[in-house]
């Protein structure tokens, strides 16, 4: 059963076709926050000992966005009636007005315009993609909700791994900034296949909802955040993305002081699509090996130990012979295919209440770009302080303080009682 209803036949096309908007979201988001503003602040602020400062900022503001949006607007999705469904109009028209701010990024000659610029796109695609999130536990089958898992996971890994391919031309072309058409060519041509593959979403009738005092709402809208296994998956969330977002977006930096590259952008791309090369099919399998084995923290707890491997060799070893340094992204790669196969899954299997899936969703979706808001702003502080006081040296505080964060994840995850 689907929302009360016979559960519609779901096979593999329909599942690739309703993933589709997450192969056009990753297609921005890879490249967009851990390659493209990174290169972009260095270009606008020449200054090195205030570039990590510059970097963290511009994504603070960014994650600012990305962290306050998706529940709020699921909360909407979640009340909203339609005659195209609760989800689906939001996705659509959120996804239409990120497109300005693809225009003021192509032609921002200045940091604050690039801020401005990024904070938009966060904005409006950050509440395309929490419509999105409502709609996966609304039409997919629940004994389904690891296949969709491992579909999302390939998308993502694809859909990076394209936006990032797509880049790399560009940038060898010395076009940059035309990336931003192929954003938005790409976002809008997916919403198609999965509008069409979502039909029928939102066609449920709402359940009448009593009126609340104020602060009983807001205590109500954090609920599944302040106990049981959805809230313990939400913090398992925010420290693997705590750690993986601390390690990405210094990376471009990393690669040019250390690894001392002469073209940092394009050396971390190829680095990103190595990553990627790996993880898609470690991705695709961990979805589908979880569902058929019912386990999923096992894949949490090796995702974290990749992860943090790389990370301790990148401190300890200070590598810079290229070909280690893919070896490792290659590492890296098993680690972030293993953690994105069963992240939604581990979602989808908790969810408190599938009338608010959406709301729900969006909360979860704040354990991914908390840390953006977060992390950065303070670690980009710590990486110019720590390198004006010895050469490098910050590198290795903020890669430390990520092994720490995805030690906390993989803890978190094992206080999950009713998925194995």
């Amino acid at each position: 059963m689907i929302g009360g209803q016979p559960e519609a036949r779901f096979g593999n096309l329909r599942h690739v076709a309703l993933s589709a908007f997450w192969f056009g979201s990753f297609f921005l988001w890879q490249p967009f926050t851990f390659v493209i503003i990174q290169d972009q602040v260095d270009a606008l602020v020449p200054d090195r000992n205030s570039q990590g400062t510059a970097i963290g900022l511009a994504v603070s503001v960014g994650g600012l966005f990305a962290m306050a949006i998706p529940p709020l607007v699921g909360a909407i999705s979640d009340r909203l009636t339609t005659p195209f469904g609760r989800r689906r109009p939001i996705m659509i028209g959120a996804s239409i007005l990120t497109l300005p701010g693809f225009l003021l990024l192509a032609t921002a000659h200045s940091y604050p315009q690039l801020v401005i610029g990024y904070g938009w796109v966060q904005f409006f695609f950050n509440a395309a993609g929490a419509a999105f999130a409502g709609i996966i536990p609304d039409v997919v089958p629940a004994q389904q909700f690891g296949r969709a898992s491992g579909f999302l996971a390939t998308m993502v890994q694809l859909g990076s791994g394209a936006g990032l391919f797509s880049y790399g031309e560009l940038h060898g072309a010395h076009q940059d900034r035309w990336i931003y058409l192929a954003f938005a060519l790409v976002i809008l041509a997916t919403l198609v296949p999965t509008s069409l593959a979502a039909a029928g979403e939102g066609s449920q009738p709402l359940a009448p909802r009593q009126a609340q005092p104020f602060g009983a709402t807001v205590r109500e809208f954090f609920k599944p955040m302040l106990g049981g296994d959805f809230a313990w998956v939400i913090f398992t969330r925010f420290f693997v993305s705590a750690g993986i977002t601390t390690v990405a977006t210094y990376l471009l930096n990393f690669f040019r002081d250390v690894v001392q590259v002469s073209d940092p952008a394009g050396f971390l791309t190829l680095w990103f699509l190595v990553v990627l090369l790996v993880a898609i099919p470690f991705g695709l399998a961990g979805g589908f090996f979880s569902d058929r084995m019912h386990r999923r923290k096992m894949f949490v707890y090796a995702s974290g130990g990749f992860q943090a491997f790389v990370a301790l060799v990148f401190i300890v070893f200070y590598p810079t012979a290229q070909p280690v340094v893919y070896a490792l992204g290659a590492a890296y790669g098993i680690g972030y295919g293993l953690y994105y196969a069963v992240d939604w899954a581990l979602a989808c299997d908790t969810l408190p209440d599938q009338k608010n899936s959406a709301k729900d969703m969006g909360l979860f979706h704040i354990a991914l770009t908390l840390p953006q808001f977060v992390v950065p702003f303070f670690a980009g502080r710590a990486l110019d302080h720590f390198n004006q006081v010895s050469h490098n040296s910050g590198y290795r505080v903020v890669f430390a303080s990520a092994i720490v964060l995805l030690g906390l994840g993989t803890f978190f995850v094992s206080r999950i009682r009713s998925v194995r």
